[in-house]
């Protein structure tokens, strides 16, 4: 708990979200809650007070492991919800503030999930939760929560980041195992044989607009450009 409460502490935008190396650990804007799951099937917020974080709430079991947390907006109402989801196969939606469970799919719609992501991926308002679950990717609209994609291909994924990667004006899904496939169309601009790492991130370290793939495995860094389609070395 103290190594825990060390990572929210010094959270801050200037480094890369905790969640690249703890995706079951989300911090609220200015780091006054924590929320994080466990694997033991439950959700904990953490408060800040005057002698530092307490535990505030925690909920009911919520039936396998926790595989990630989030702090969105999901739903363009200026709102923010916390998005869980299960090894499982559940994902559970809760009101930030109250956390009551305010959506919640159904038992056994999925086997498990590995991975999501929140983002705006179209020109609606609300963003789109996107996730890899039964080697398939979907997307859900925040709103609605309607199914909006299955992808007809498996894919499997522990990780997934949303960006322009390609410098093409188009949105990308970047998942660790080394796809990037295209928003608009859903298609394949790049599989990369071995995939970018265990943990990634994007950024843009040669300057040139675009950010980069930055992939970490087992401690070694490495970088890759999805316009060239290839390492950087």
């Amino acid at each position: 708990m103290k190594f825990l409460l060390l990572w929210a502490l010094f959270a801050s935008a200037e480094f890369p979200p905790l969640s690249v190396r703890f995706p079951t650990l989300a911090i609220f804007p200015e780091a006054q809650k924590v929320a994080y799951g466990d694997a033991r099937g439950y959700l904990h917020i953490l408060e800040r007070g005057k002698e530092g974080y307490r535990e505030a709430w925690r909920s009911s079991f919520l039936g396998s492991p926790v595989g990630g947390v989030l702090v969105e907006d999901i739903d363009d109402d200026g709102r923010l919800e916390l998005v869980v989801f299960t090894s499982g196969g559940r994902i559970y939606i809760l009101d930030g503030e109250t956390y009551s469970t305010s959506w919640q799919n159904q038992e056994g719609t999925f086997g498990n999930i590995t991975a999501m992501a929140v983002a705006n991926l179209d020109s609606d308002p609300q963003k789109e939760l996107v996730f890899c679950a039964d080697e398939r990717l979907y997307i859900y609209d925040g709103e609605s929560l309607f199914g909006e994609w299955e992808s007809e291909g498996k894919f499997q994924a522990s990780q997934i980041l949303v960006g322009d990667v390609d410098g093409d004006g188009e949105l990308e899904l970047v998942l660790n195992t080394g796809f990037v496939v295209g928003v608009t169309f859903h298609d394949i601009k790049w599989a990369l044989p071995g995939g970018f790492g265990e943990h990634i991130t994007l950024l843009d370290v040669d300057d040139d607009g675009v950010p980069e793939v930055l992939g970490e495995s087992g401690g070694l860094l490495r970088v890759f450009d999805a316009e060239l389609q290839r390492e950087l070395r």
